[in-house]
């Protein structure tokens, strides 16, 4: 039953993980997935205040770099508030549905990781021009602003998914040590 628990605490680790692609706040619930299995799990695993400390950092800052390369970056640009906000509604439509759709790439979830990262990113660029294009600007600027919001989700998704995997190797190795 032990090992039955720990394999389900592993695929729900990695579950969450893969959220981060729709937008979804993974990260976060890694966290709280941590500390639930820290609260009432197993006694034979231990994992302590200090993972969750170091795990709820690590969501921090995976927040921020998926936060600041996106809405920083269109701003840098000269986006609006009405780019930047419909930016990040498109990335998580296109989140989904790309996850739905995927690409035809014949290894089990890989077409769907990589289908809901790019869709996201496509979403974020085609609500970035829509809100650029709602306040008057010229399709040259929106298309220069829409194309600061593609790059930062993408960059910005990429590495929040990079903190991610970070966050489940400790939430795993945590109940080792």
């Amino acid at each position: 039953m032990v090992y039955f628990l720990f394999t389900l605490f592993i695929i729900l680790l990695i579950f969450f993980w893969i959220l981060n692609l729709i937008g979804l706040p993974g990260n976060w619930l890694i966290v709280i997935l941590s500390l639930l299995w820290m609260l009432f799990g197993p006694e034979y695993y231990d994992t302590t205040w200090v993972t969750i400390a170091v795990l709820i950092g690590l969501a921090t800052l995976g927040e921020a770099i998926e936060f600041g390369t996106s809405v920083v970056g269109t701003k840098k640009m000269g986006g609006s508030s009405r780019g930047a906000t419909l930016s990040v509604i498109g990335s998580v439509i296109g989140g989904i549905a790309g996850a739905i759709l995927g690409l035809p790439i014949p290894i089990p979830l890989v077409g769907s990781l990589i289908g809901s990262l790019l869709f996201a990113s496509l979403g974020a660029f085609i609500g970035a021009f829509i809100g650029e294009k709602w306040i008057g600007k010229s399709n040259p600027d929106s298309v220069k602003i829409s194309t600061a919001a593609f790059l930062g989700r993408l960059f910005g998704t990429l590495g929040k998914l990079i903190i991610g995997s970070t966050m489940v190797v400790v939430a795993i190795i945590a109940n080792f040590i």
